[in-house]
């Protein structure tokens, strides 16, 4: 049984039901949990209790969601680390 839990500001709170689907859909589709499996915790929070930046790299964010499951089984978890250098990385910009 995954536990999802996601904070997030409060004045999103009337999206809340898309997050929440596109993460059951991925646990269903990615980690073949049952389609009843669903627990979740939305934590909403006033401006300036999610600290992140607003502009690495080259970003122009407005606003961000933390999302963070427990829960799943250790075996269904890969994690591949691989060492890289600055070129290697990519995160969306304002323009892609």
């Amino acid at each position: 049984m995954p536990l999802v839990r996601v904070d997030m500001h409060t004045s999103l709170a009337p999206q809340q039901a898309q997050p929440s689907a596109a993460i059951h859909k991925g646990l269903v589709a990615g980690l073949e949990m049952p389609a009843d499996d669903l627990f979740q915790i939305f934590r909403l929070h006033d401006p300036g209790e999610l600290v992140y930046t607003k502009t690495f790299p080259n970003a122009d964010r407005t606003d961000t969601v933390f999302i963070r499951a427990v829960g799943i089984k250790q075996d269904n978890v890969l994690i591949a680390v691989t060492e890289n250098e600055g070129s290697d990385w990519f995160a969306p910009e304002k323009e892609a």
